[in-house]
């Protein structure tokens, strides 16, 4: 995920795209919106952990924005939008079609190059059903873009691939209920009929008709394929050209038609007079994209669904340490949003993994957490590091139990895939990895913001060299940990292009909040930063 924007949520209108990079801090007064946009990250989790009828769980376990008109912002339109930017890989390995005689044919994409994805989801109030609904979606990609807009009846009353109208081939979609864990509607086409697929034997009809998320517009876009080629090009032929067309600008595009492997030289000689703005190749080309749709839709929402599983938060404020817990028989696959389970979670880890978190939590914050059980009770100790005597988490400083959750989860998303395989917890050989942390330095002294700082940095190259792409969105108002990054820069421990510092800007005149992008230069200065922005007001 390289980048999300939000529209109409709270307080904020428009936060334009914003870079989520390997450490991401937010900064702002208080109700800026700052602490809005940390907590959309768990809201896409808790969105997809259980079942829902529409894309956004507004209450759920971990962040609670009420429902779809308490999240709207006040006097706005009546949608709230969520943008994101992606990549999807090029994926060429599919140039064969498998022919449907002898089994079935994938409906996968074939990506001639990588794709830099902006994706736009619009949802707004179902009153009906007195739920929230997708209203929109907008996939822009080089230079194509794709619109479909929804109506309350789940029918489709906007479907546009560029500057060609799907609906004026007179078939009708429809959105289907949500899957299980699923943000992006599933589109399918309304048949009033079975699709004749003439071009096809009897035999082979059934097949593409069930294969085919879009029957009907397939048909015309086997038309339009067959009066390109020569005549007497088969139907096997003109079936493994259609699938065989990939995705990517229109030059590709074009470029990937002209030069079809199955294609006969009839096909070749009347394409190779093509250019960009041809008619007949932008509407090849938009029937291409538009049959590929639903693939791609469903490709989108796994890339979303798999970023939002692995979205790992923690809230503003933790759990109070407690002087003994009982043991539980369970797994513990992560620290909790609070803490709670921070004991449990420890206690669960094997003698050499406690060691290297002790040895790790020594190095940068100098004192040694272990774990003590007793008669189906266990304890929390820690230990200084000048010190022989282990205390009890309870009888320590209150800054303890606040920064222990947040260091043992950090530790642990940033440890290699091995380490979490022998855990049993996760499998994150690939994907984002996203810890969204509410204001780490409450109760913490500024020395111990600093080393927190230090543990942060850390944390992003250990990820790095066990291949885990791991970004840190922390939303604070600690002036310690901005300058201690801009040492961290001046020592070379970590580059600027891996920091993007946000401020969230309240304007008196317009009432709405702006947002800057500052960032580092490489002797750890910050640049485009507001003057004074830490000083008290004067009053």
């Amino acid at each position: 995920m390289d980048a999300i924007r939000i529209e109409r949520l709270r307080c904020l209108s428009d936060t334009g795209y914003v870079q989520i990079k390997p450490l991401t801090v937010f900064l702002g007064q208080n109700s800026s919106g700052k602490s809005t946009f940390l907590r959309f990250f768990p809201l896409l989790k808790q969105s997809i952990e259980s079942r829902t009828t529409g894309p956004i769980l507004w209450y759920g376990r971990l962040v609670d924005f009420g429902n779809f008109h308490d999240a709207h912002q006040t006097g706005a339109e009546n949608t709230i939008a969520f943008s994101f930017k992606f990549t999807l890989e090029a994926d060429n390995s599919r140039v064969f079609p498998i022919p449907i005689y002898n089994s079935f044919f994938t409906r996968e994409i074939r990506i001639l190059n990588s794709l830099d994805i902006y994706l736009t989801l619009e949802v707004s109030a179902d009153n009906k059903k007195e739920n929230t609904r997708a209203s929109k979606l907008i996939l822009q990609f080089k230079d194509s873009n794709v619109e479909l807009e929804f109506n309350e009846d789940e029918s489709v009353s906007n479907f546009k691939v560029n500057s060609l109208n799907i609906l004026d081939y007179s078939n009708k979609y429809i959105t289907k209920n949500f899957n299980n864990r699923s943000f992006l509607p599933i589109i399918t086409e309304f048949k009033k009929k079975e699709s004749n697929l003439e071009l096809f034997s009897p035999s082979e009809r059934p097949v593409i008709s069930r294969l085919r998320p879009f029957t009907g517009l397939f048909e015309v876009l086997i038309k339009n394929i067959q009066d390109t080629a020569h005549h007497y090009t088969s139907s096997e032929t003109i079936l493994k050209i259609a699938l065989s067309l990939g995705l990517s600008d229109s030059e590709t595009m074009l470029k990937d038609i002209q030069e079809n492997k199955f294609a006969g030289n009839g096909w070749k000689r009347k394409t190779k007079k093509w250019t960009t703005q041809t008619k007949d190749f932008k509407n090849l080309r938009d029937l291409i994209i538009a049959n590929i749709v639903p693939s791609l839709i469903e490709k989108c929402d796994d890339m979303l669904t798999n970023f939002s599983r692995q979205v790992n938060y923690m809230g503003p404020v933790r759990a109070t340490a407690e002087r003994y817990y009982r043991t539980q028989d369970l797994a513990v696959d992560e620290v909790d949003y609070q803490g709670r389970n921070l004991t449990m979670f420890l206690h669960n880890l094997k003698d050499s993994e406690m060691q290297n978190f002790s040895d790790w939590t020594l190095s940068y914050f100098g004192f040694q957490p272990s774990i003590e059980s007793s008669l189906g009770h266990i304890s929390l100790k820690i230990r200084s590091k000048d010190s022989d005597k282990e205390l009890n988490i309870a009888d320590t400083g209150f800054g303890f139990s606040q920064i222990l959750p947040i260091i043992t989860q950090l530790w642990f998303l940033s440890s290699s895939t091995k380490h979490k395989s022998d855990l049993g917890f996760y499998q994150r050989n690939k994907g984002t990895v996203t810890y969204a942390i509410e204001q780490p330095e409450l109760h913490l002294h500024p020395r111990l913001q600093g080393s927190l700082t230090d543990a942060l940095v850390a944390a992003i190259k250990a990820a790095k060299d066990n291949n885990i792409d791991l970004r840190l969105i922390i939303e604070t108002h600690s002036e310690v940990l901005i300058n201690r990054l801009g040492h961290l820069i001046d020592d070379k421990k970590i580059s600027p292009d891996d920091i993007n510092i946000v401020l969230f800007e309240p304007s008196y005149q317009s009432g709405e909040i702006t947002i800057r992008n500052s960032h580092f230069d490489s002797e750890g200065y910050l640049m485009n930063w507001p003057l004074g922005f830490f000083n008290m007001e004067s009053v």
